[in-house]
């Protein structure tokens, strides 16, 4: 998620957190055609006498005026979270090997073959064929209907905790970059964890699984769905005022689960992908949540929804 910032790397095709709507969460997107013989920049400036252009310089202002805060955008309010967050212990000393262990205080996450033969007495092979068992049955029994969820949350799912409070990128700015912050932190350290453990998707070891979207081109395990929206939901659950909080953590854990369990419906991801994406989640939170520059976003985003019973 570099060149439109939302795009953190497709980890989980979240990514495109960024692009919460052009007018007022998004990296840009508006574009404005102009005539060629005519541009706007020619235009008179209606009723002056003598005649003057709008772009003469009695019409400029604000020449040494700051860009605002408000003319950040969600994404690049981001960046600041994101780069903050690199300078913590949590990323500092996080583990470095699949099976290795993290250095005091940073972040870490049990192998996938670790996760699954934990309480097993069995073998991968055996484990890994139930898992894909347990997709074929999903695929049989709710792909259909959960395919136009699938199709949505693939690129952006941002926009379905907004339609589960209210409000919108340009309605709750603050409120956006507090999300759009919370997944890029998830994405950069979901795709640490990829690279060492190099899981195969579901599809790779069962092609018949056949996902309607395209498998990502990274590893699966942990979950990037998961964990981004594990650590949204989190984030949001944590701004809301106290006499609504047990019913909105409730329902946004709950959303955050739907979409990790699209995931696995679409045979993108393992259930135990989607388990280590929770987990791993909850300890960004751990971090996150003491950063300065996201309490600087939380305490606006807070402010955005006062009043919310």
């Amino acid at each position: 998620m570099t060149g439109h910032t939302g795009h953190t790397g497709h980890t989980g095709h979240t990514g495109h957190t960024g692009h919460t709507g052009n007018a007022g969460g998004g990296g840009g997107g508006w574009f404005f055609p102009d005539r060629i013989d005519y541009p706007f920049v020619t235009v008179p400036a209606p009723n002056v006498s003598p005649a003057k252009r709008l772009s003469d310089k009695a019409y400029r202002f604000g020449h040494t005026a700051a860009f605002g805060p408000r003319d950040w955008t969600a994404p690049w309010k981001a960046w600041r979270v994101l780069a903050e967050f690199t300078t913590t212990k949590a990323w500092i000393n996080r583990q470095t090997t699949a099976k290795g262990t993290p250095a005091p205080g940073g972040l870490g996450l049990q192998d996938w073959q670790a996760r699954l033969l934990s309480n097993a007495t069995t073998t991968i092979k055996a484990l890994v064929d139930a898992e894909i068992d347990a997709l074929i049955l999903a695929a049989e029994t709710e792909r259909a209907d959960a395919l136009g969820e699938i199709l949505s949350q693939d690129s952006s799912f941002t926009g379905d905790f907004y339609g589960l409070m209210g409000g919108s990128p340009s309605t709750h700015p603050a409120t956006s970059a507090m999300m759009v912050s919370a997944s890029m932190v998830a994405g950069m350290v979901v795709q640490h964890f990829k690279w060492l453990n190099n899981r195969r998707r579901p599809s790779q070891v069962c092609p018949a699984l056949r996902p309607h979207i395209q498998v990502p081109g990274h590893a699966a395990y942990p979950s990037g769905h998961a964990t981004q929206a594990f650590l949204i939901a989190t984030s949001l659950g944590a701004i809301f005022p106290a006499k609504s909080k047990p019913g909105i953590d409730l329902a946004l854990q709950a959303l955050a689960a739907r979409i990790a369990r699209n995931r696995e419906i679409a045979g993108l991801h393992y259930a135990s992908d989607t388990a280590a994406g929770i987990e791993l989640a909850e300890k960004i939170w751990g971090t996150l949540k003491d950063g300065h520059e996201f309490k600087v976003l939380s305490a606006a985003a807070r402010k955005e929804w006062e009043g919310v019973a």
